[in-house]
């Protein structure tokens, strides 16, 4: 009996046993964790960022197709408006070519004439973004004497 407590106790009980405390395993979780919650923050602010250049970008597209319009126009608008894209006509705000939609973001262009410099006009397209702002783009256009 004495030989068969003995080989327990070495078996069991050696100072040579392998394996990781739960200690370890919770520090080895922490750390995973902490790498893959930062890898996801990091790839989620670079998906916005895009977002909003991209937004930015299709704003600036409508706001220089917009003066573009305005050049051609004769005569020049006297109210606040938008120019049809198709046509070139002058429509009034309301209208659904003022307010394009591209993929989920609503968009609204506004031609507006200066009150002090009538010559002066100035392209106003705004939308809200992603992360739930209004931006705007605003281009101006001084019409030639």
């Amino acid at each position: 009996m004495h030989v068969i407590n003995r080989l327990m106790a070495t078996r069991f009980h050696t100072t040579n046993q392998r394996g990781d405390t739960i200690v370890e395993v919770l520090i080895a979780i922490a750390l995973v964790s902490l790498v893959l919650t930062s890898a996801y923050a990091l790839t989620n602010k670079n998906v916005r960022a895009t977002q909003e250049v991209q937004e930015q970008s299709y704003a600036q597209k409508l706001a220089e197709q917009q003066v573009e319009l305005l050049r051609a126009s004769n005569p020049k608008p006297t109210a606040s408006s938008c120019f049809d894209p198709n046509t070139g006509a002058t429509l009034a705000l309301i209208s659904v070519a003022c307010r394009p939609t591209v993929g989920n973001v609503n968009y609204s262009i506004e031609v507006a004439r200066d009150s002090v410099v009538p010559e002066k006009y100035s392209v106003r397209v705004t939308w809200d973004t992603l992360s739930g702002r209004t931006a705007k783009v605003t281009v101006y256009y001084k019409v030639a004497p």
